[in-house]
């Protein structure tokens, strides 16, 4: 029988927020993205910032500082009205010696800050040091704090597929995050679950003990636990990818 950890939400010493993690951007896999055409965007290494190599032709400036690159477009004035970048190019960031290839698009959107993810080995090396001499239990509560808040360490692997899965009569859970933690053996999956009922309804961990969910399950962590109709809330579960059928 797995063994189950319901962690519920008072138990996360952080306060909820409505951010999400930051793009992830993994080592030598082009990646498209978008950048502001108007603010100054930011890109984060893992390590330090060797070089930035892109096309000033296509408007595009930047600079770099320790472990993290600034990257503007020009803006030009016509004497009437502002010009804003608008033609996709290429951005080669070499961040601790691994180039990162970026599919840039400007567009009219905030500031951007890109997370560079760290090489797979490395990454292994780095998580198991994060969670070193730390009980199993810890380790799917710390995943939880992480996701809670919406950051997490670059090493970390993170995807944001969509699936929807009914929990019982009057709520549904729609996948929207997993995170994987490569070397340690945790993956978090994040749901947004909302209700459908007419009455207000209690939500609890225990309808994610399913198959639907993961076999190999060890935590379990809703944010509210009763939702209005209509409401919705979210739901961490974490399990262990090794023990999967």
């Amino acid at each position: 029988m797995v063994k189950i950890i319901a962690a519920t939400a008072s138990l996360i010493s952080a306060t909820i927020g409505t951010c999400l993690a930051d793009p992830m951007i993994q080592a030598e896999i082009p990646t498209a993205v978008e950048l502001s055409n108007m603010d100054i965007n930011r890109i984060v290494c893992p390590g330090p910032m060797n070089d930035l190599i892109f096309s000033q032709e296509k408007g595009m400036t930047g600079h770099f500082s320790g472990n993290n690159a600034f990257i503007k477009f020009q803006i030009e004035d016509d004497g009437d009205e502002f010009i804003y970048a608008e033609r996709q190019s290429e951005l080669f960031v070499v961040c601790n010696n691994v180039v990162y290839t970026l599919l840039v698009t400007p567009s009219d959107i905030p500031s951007v800050t890109l997370r560079l993810a760290s090489p797979i080995g490395e990454s292994f090396k780095q998580n198991i040091d994060h969670f070193k001499k730390m009980p199993l239990e810890k380790q799917a509560l710390q995943i939880i704090r992480e996701a809670y808040n919406g950051t997490y360490p670059a090493s970390y692997r993170i995807s944001q597929p969509t699936r929807t899965v009914p929990l019982a009569p009057g709520l549904e859970a729609k996948l929207i995050q997993i995170v994987d933690v490569d070397g340690v053996g945790l993956r978090l999956s994040k749901y947004l679950v909302k209700s459908h009922a007419q009455d207000p309804i209690e939500v609890d961990e225990k309808v994610f003990l399913s198959s639907s969910f993961s076999e190999s399950i060890i935590a379990i962590a809703v944010e509210d636990h009763r939702l209005h109709p209509g409401q919705s809330t979210e739901a961490f579960v974490v399990d262990q990818k090794e023990r999967e059928k």
